[in-house]
């Protein structure tokens, strides 16, 4: 028994006639007929007298009828509710975001966000990667910003934008000269300064500058971009940073890299079951909306994975 059967048969009821019910169904005569006598075979009485002209709805048939259309206006009602929490992006939601974008991208989106969806409150905590991972596993947040790709089955990936890393050394005549630099000339750079164990960004550095957690050159490790920024710039050597931590505030240089410029790629994830696309949607096109162009744009860099 289907739903289609069941609008089949209430459209039957209401026309008398096969080709007119047909033609309100958008099927053929044929199609109908096959499909109600299917039905009939199946619950075991005929719906219609066929020996009346117009035919008329059996006893059994008009107490089959009469549920059909219930069932049909619930499911109606049942499609119409979803379309309408699909479509409303009120709400409360809960978002992790890792602490080495979150600094950078929130301040940049929240105010207007919030000013265009005031009823769509975002509960943000940032998290690293491996956390934000298993909370979305386990439905203890909606959504995640973090550095992909995954490649976790139960995990969808929005991808946003590519931000490119930038050598960031202390400042020096040297250094304010250089328009460009690659990672080949910062391996002979002394003091590499890292983020703790857990930031998928620490990997990322070490991946670009081949280094491992044995170099002796790394003095230092800490939970923040900026701390690293400070300590390169009373101490020296040299950390890498995303684009959008660089402001005309800081002390030290800030130089970008030779193309094809190591980049980390930025995405919104979701798990598989969360349905709010209407939300994802939303905030993905306020972010794309404020970082710069060129993270959308840039096609010519390397890609750094976090793992």
């Amino acid at each position: 028994m289907t739903l289609q059967q069941l609008e089949y048969v209430v459209a039957l009821d209401t026309y008398r006639h096969f080709v007119t019910a047909a033609d309100k169904c958008f099927v053929t005569q044929p199609t109908i007929t096959i499909q109600v006598k299917k039905l009939e075979d199946e619950i075991g009485f005929s719906i219609f007298d066929k020996r009346k002209s117009p035919f008329q709805p059996t006893e059994l048939g008009v107490m089959f009828i009469q549920k059909s259309k219930i069932i049909l206006r619930e499911v109606s009602d049942l499609k119409s509710m979803v379309t309408t929490e699909l479509n409303n992006i009120d709400g409360v939601y809960r978002m992790g975001i890792i602490p080495t974008i979150s600094p950078y991208l929130i301040p940049l989106i929240s105010g207007s966000f919030s000013d265009k969806y005031p009823n769509a409150v975002l509960k943000i905590k940032e998290m690293q990667s491996d956390d934000i991972i298993a909370a979305l596993q386990k439905k203890e947040i909606d959504l995640g910003i973090l550095v992909t790709p995954l490649n976790e089955p139960s995990i969808r990936e929005i991808k946003m934008y590519n931000e490119p890393f930038v050598f960031y050394g202390q400042n020096s005549d040297k250094l304010k000269n250089k328009s460009s630099i690659t990672a080949g000339e910062i391996e002979s750079i002394k003091n590499v300064w890292l983020l703790e164990n857990g930031h998928c960004f620490r990997n990322q550095v070490l991946n670009i500058c081949n280094n491992t957690d044995n170099n002796k050159s790394i003095k230092f490790q800490s939970g923040s971009i900026e701390a690293l920024k400070k300590m390169v710039d009373n101490y020296g050597g040299y950390t890498l940073v995303p684009e959008m931590a660089i402001s005309p505030k800081d002390a030290g240089c800030s130089i970008p890299f030779v193309e094809p410029k190591p980049i980390r790629e930025v995405s919104m994830v979701t798990h598989h079951s969360f349905s709010k696309d209407i939300l994802i949607e939303a905030l993905r096109d306020e972010i794309l909306e404020k970082i710069p162009a060129d993270f959308i744009k840039n096609k010519n860099f390397m890609k750094i994975n976090w793992r």
